[in-house]
Parts: C-alpha cells; structure tokens; sequence
C-alpha cells in the first residue's frame, strides 16, 4: 500500500528527485512520509506525518547523490513520526523503507529484543534495518539473507552510510528499476519514473538489485539474473486542486481511448480463452468488483452461458473452476494484492486467465495468460471514476467481440458525447449533508446503485447503503423517515411499473427521491433523464456518472479531501 522511491546519481541533490517521486506515489499512502539521504559519512533522515508536501519544507539541501523516500499507509503502529519511513538500524549505518506486512514480525522482533536491539517505533518494518546491521557480510548477501527471513509481503529498498548505491528486493509489492544516464531510480511503480526515464527493469518475486550512477545489477540465489528493459509510457499528471474532479471531466475523452486500446487489444487468443470456456468467473475488488459484476450481466446476456462474480479475497470459497473456467481478473493498478492471488489460484486449479487494467508493466500483466489495457490515463484520485466507466465498456467491446459483434466508433463518439452531456450537470441537494442515503435500482441498475453508495461511502464518510428495489417492503424501509435521502437508478423500461411503485413506497415514509433515469417519469421529487444511446446495456456507462459527481460535491460541501480520503489508498498491495 506504501509508496517507496529511490535515486542513485551525479545531480548535486537526490532531494528533489526522491520528493518528485513521492509527489506521485501520494496516492498510495498519506499517512505519514520521510527521506533519508546518504552522504559521505552518514544517514540523515527527515519525517513527518500527513503529507508530502509537509515534508518537502522540512528537508533541507543536501549534497547527498543517494536517496530513498516513503509514503506511508498506516499497517502497524499509530500513525506518527517514529513510525514514518525511513527506519535507522542500531548502529546508524543503514536506512530501509518497506512496503508490505512482515508476518512473521512478532518472532523477529522478539529476537531482536532479546539479543538488547533497541526499538524506536511500533511498526515491524523497522526489524529489517536491524537485521541487516546484523549480518556479518556485504549488503548484497545480506539482502537476499534477510529477505529470505520475513515471511509476508516485504518489499524494501536499503541504503548503506559511505557507499554509493541502493539495494532492494521484491516480496509481494510491485518495485520498478528505472534505467538513466550517470543515474538510476527505483519505485514501487512506474508512475514516479516517467519524468525521468522511460526505459525500466521490474523485478520478479525473490530478486535483489544493486543500482550505482553507472550500473544495474540483478541477483536471486547469489546468482546473476538478465533481466531485459521495456519501455514505458506514464508520467505523473499536473498537480489540480481537485483530480477527482478533473477526472470525472475527463470520462468522454477516456472512453474513446479506451474504445480505441480495447477494440486492437482483443486478440484472438483472448476471444478462444472465453467463447470455449463452460464458465467465466468475473474477479475483482471495490470498484473493480462492481466492474465485474456488469461483466457477468452483459456475458451472461450477450454470450448466454453461466456467469459468476467473486470478490477477489473470497476467491478461495469457488466452486468447480477448472480447465474449462476463464477468469476475468478486474484491477486498475494491476497490484491490488488480493486479485493476483485470486488469479494465481484460478490459473493453479487449470483455469485460463484475462487480466484487465489499466497500467502497463504491472504485476499482473507478468501473471495473467491474457492482457488487455485499459487505456484510460493515469488515475490519481483515490475514488475511481473514470476507470470505472472505461472497464464497463471494454467488458461491454469483449462480450460483443465474443459473438463476433464489433462496436462501431460512431456508437461509442454518441456515448461519449452523452457523457460530456451529463457531466456538466449538477445533481446536487444541500439536505444530502445531513441526510441518511439509501440507492436503490433493479437488475443492473442494482450494480450502478452499489457503486453510488461506494463512492459516497469513500469521500464522504456517510453511511450509505444499496438495496434491490424490490427487497424494500422486506426490511429496508424500516429505515426510512422523512430524514432519508433516496437515489434511484432505472434504466430497464420493463422495471418502470416496480420503480414507480418503490417510489410512491419511498415518498409516502417521507424520504426525498432522486431518480437518474431513462425510463420516463417515476413521480421522483428529483429527476435527472439520461440520453437515449442505441443499446440499454451501455447506459450504466451513463448513470453512475451523475452519482460519481454528487458524491464529489457532497465531499467538497462537507469540507473534506475526496482525492484523499482518510484510511484509504488508491493501490491495495497487502493482503
């Protein structure tokens, strides 16, 4: 979940580079963030907590060619400056940052304690710092020593008083080598290498690197690994004072891209995987599980064969998955921890697997049988946005490219006009502050009513829950008063006699009614039409969109950060 950074080189300062780095990392973890900089003979270190940009004015220049720095996203120990990054071992020589959960914590440091190591935070990254001061050989050996000793997710970049490289093993989290001229650059991902270079080595589980200015060198085993460089198009996006707004903004123009990425993507090997499959399991996590859950609606509809939707951490309670299953593996970042096990697990049970993201080069993309991209740009809010609508539509290309359909340009433009359309309107009601907020919808209106009240839940804080329209009269409007707030999703013209009488259900309690709909009139207090586009099963590419931007506006009316909101990441690389 954390973000690390480091830079090796022949500018003055690693300073700038390494706050550069965590500038586009934020995303990955807010809690707290620090530097350490290596200069002929010491470590000196700079934390604080809450943002990066709060460190930056702590950090003074510094001629110091070797830096590592980290975002933190709070696992163990309470958020505060001795549990920040970077962690100093005993004897000051070493400074590591660590991205990941060492399971094994609890024992090693009750080791370490014992042999009279001093502790200076709670978390249980600080155990490798001391470890490797242990070790009694060079900081190549002892890396790969030490890594082999942490169970979990354990990632970490280390740097060495008076020596003038970083060493680094990957465990579980993604780390990316940046390849440059008289310096080199490590990350957790490649977003906060692509002002620098474009030229990059990822590391596999269980392998160490040595980067200098002038070499990078791979090992596993105390062996020399040839790892062959790929090229790479990311570059962090301008900072805005709002990117979840910029993003929604941006919905129409990702579309097309990613009409465009998804309608050359879909290869054959990719349309055999699926059309001989006697079952396709949709996986994925949050926002990506809604995704999933459109997947196996339009599949089952288009392709007319069984459907199932798994939220990736229950993956281990499916049922018959085998060679003639095809797993469809939901991921933006492509490193959410708990989709790459579901896929490893399928692909161990014989089951063929697509992976669908929206990064390059990311960890999934290493695993998955099949890749297809996403193509919708880098997505920095927290909340997503416009990925969501993007991984709607390419799961809508795909099952139609199954049954050899293709997606006309001019259909999609339509779409995204539309979507420019509804972007521009506000939906917004000042009683959504103080109001208890229910969605409701039916059919795949349900699976857009559920991301709504996801999306408020996530930059809001509010309790928000979804219910099937039809389940109300069975418990739910219990809840209901004249304090309610309902949002109604109803895009199935047959679903209008149900809708109209939920409604009616609705009003009579007292609750104010807000209808997204393209169903005509549902006798809502509120009513935002959607555009007519030629297939209904596009329209959930439409409908969450006035949900996604109410949500924002309810943050920013409620004072809160919707890129940032508390406890969360955008990446979700530990288990």
């Amino acid at each position: 979940m954390c973000g690390i950074i480091g830079y090796v080189g022949e500018r003055q300062s690693a300073k700038d580079v390494v706050i550069d780095g965590l500038k586009a990392l934020e995303y990955r973890g807010y809690d707290s963030a620090g530097i350490a900089l290596a200069t002929d003979k010491k470590i000196k270190i700079f934390k604080t907590t809450g943002r990066v940009k709060g460190l930056e004015i702590k950090v003074p220049d510094i001629n110091a060619g070797v830096g590592i720095g980290h975002t933190r996203w709070a696992t163990h120990g309470k958020v505060c400056e001795e549990n920040a990054h970077p962690h100093l071992s005993f004897d000051g020589k070493i400074a590591i940052v660590h991205n990941g959960v060492i399971s094994n914590a609890r024992s090693l440091k009750a080791e370490l304690v014992e042999k009279g190591i001093p502790f200076s935070s709670s978390t249980d990254s600080e155990i490798i710092a001391h470890l490797l001061a242990l070790e009694d050989c060079d900081m190549e050996k002892a890396i790969e020593n030490v890594g082999k000793k942490l169970e979990g997710a354990t990632t970490f970049l280390a740097i060495k008083a008076g020596e003038e490289a970083i060493y680094m093993r990957r465990c579980g989290a993604s780390l990316a080598v940046g390849l440059g001229e008289g310096e080199n650059f490590v990350a957790s991902d490649t977003l906060a290498l692509g002002k620098y270079t474009q030229t990059v080595v990822i590391l596999s589980d269980g392998e160490c690197a040595k980067i200098t200015p002038r070499s990078a060198k791979f090992f596993k085993d105390g062996k020399t690994v040839v790892k062959k460089p790929i090229k790479i198009n990311r570059s962090a996006p301008k900072e805005c004072s709002c990117h979840m707004r910029s993003e929604i903004d941006e919905i129409p123009r990702a579309l097309l891209r990613t009409f465009k990425q998804i309608s050359q993507g879909v290869n054959d090997s990719v349309l055999e995987t699926l059309k001989n499959a006697d079952k396709i399991i949709f996986c994925g996590c949050g926002t990506a599980y809604h995704a999933g859950l459109y997947g196996k609606a339009v599949f089952e509809r288009i392709l007319n064969i069984p459907c199932e939707c798994v939220v990736a951490s229950e993956f281990d309670e499916v049922r018959f998955c085998g060679e003639k299953v095809a797993g469809v593996f939901i991921t933006q970042s492509g490193e959410t921890a708990d989709t790459l096990l579901a896929l490893k697990r399928c692909k161990a049970q014989g089951g063929k697997t697509v992976a669908l993201t929206n990064v390059e080069a990311s960890s999934i993309t290493f695993e998955a049988d099949e890749t297809l991209y996403l193509g919708a740009g880098t997505e920095v809010a927290v909340a997503a946005t416009k990925s969501y609508v993007c991984q709607l539509l390419a799961l809508y290309i795909l099952a139609k490219a199954c049954v050899g359909q293709s997606v006309s340009k001019g259909e999609i433009t339509r779409v995204a006009n539309c979507a420019r359309d509804i972007c521009a309107v506000s939906l917004y009601e000042d009683k959504i502050k103080k109001a208890k907020l229910f969605f409701i919808g039916k059919g795949i209106d349900f699976i857009t009513a559920q991301e709504g009240s996801l999306k408020f839940k996530e930059i809001t804080y509010k309790m928000t829950d979804a219910y099937q329209a039809g389940e109300l009269k069975h418990g739910t409007i219990a809840l209901v008063d004249g304090k309610s707030v309902v949002i109604v999703v109803a895009t199935n013209g047959k679903d209008k006699e149900r809708i109209e009488a939920s409604v009616s259900e609705l009003k009579s309690r007292g609750a104010y009614v807000i209808a997204i709909e393209s169903i005509g009139e549902t006798g809502a207090n509120k009513t935002y039409e959607l555009p007519r586009i030629s297939d209904d099963l596009l329209l959930p590419v439409l409908s969450v969109i006035p949900l996604q931007s109410l949500a924002l506006t309810a943050s920013l009316c409620l004072g809160l950060d919707p890129d940032k909101p508390r406890n969360l990441a955008k990446s979700v690389t530990v288990i």
